[in-house]
């Protein structure tokens, strides 16, 4: 049987953030994988390219953090996101930096959101870790689409 790592942290240990991955390239997901492996109390739990098994592997693994690339799509009429947020946290990883889109998945139950090519491995690690610890974490890209549909909300009608 394997014991889950822990890492002593001023004078108590601290408990394994646990990840799940969802991106529909396995190359993609083996190099987050990477990165995430560099990161003292994370493991990866689970990894997938398929929506369904994704929700399964939720259930089974249980978790701290998914990280999900807005990509991988469910079966018509099936929400992901929301099925994903009942078991765990979810980060979502994208492509996207236009800010309607960005805002636009931002409505949905996400703790957090990496652009890719807008982040370093550092900033994965710490979206994992403030995310597990019940915060929520942006990329510039993304704060600065939120930062936008503040404004666009706040403004006033045009006569």
């Amino acid at each position: 049987m394997m014991a889950s790592r822990q890492v002593r942290a001023a004078g108590r240990t601290a408990p394994t953030i646990r990840v799940l991955i969802a991106h529909p390239h396995p190359g993609e997901r083996s190099v987050i994988r990477t990165v995430l492996d560099t990161g003292e109390q994370i493991r990866v739990v689970a990894l997938t390219g398929d929506a369904g098994e994704a929700v399964t592997l939720a259930d089974r693994m249980r978790p701290t953090v998914t990280l999900l690339d807005d990509r991988i799509t469910a079966p018509e009429g099936t929400d992901l996101v929301r099925a994903l947020a009942r078991r765990s946290p979810v980060i979502a990883l994208t492509a996207a930096t236009e800010h309607r889109a960005i805002s636009t998945m931002l409505r949905a139950p996400f703790k957090g959101c990496l652009v890719y090519g807008h982040h370093e491995p550092a900033d994965l690690l710490g979206a994992v870790r403030a995310v597990a610890a019940g915060l929520g974490w942006l990329s510039p890209v993304a704060v600065a689409a939120v930062a936008w549909a503040l404004r666009e909300s706040t403004r006033p009608p045009v006569p």
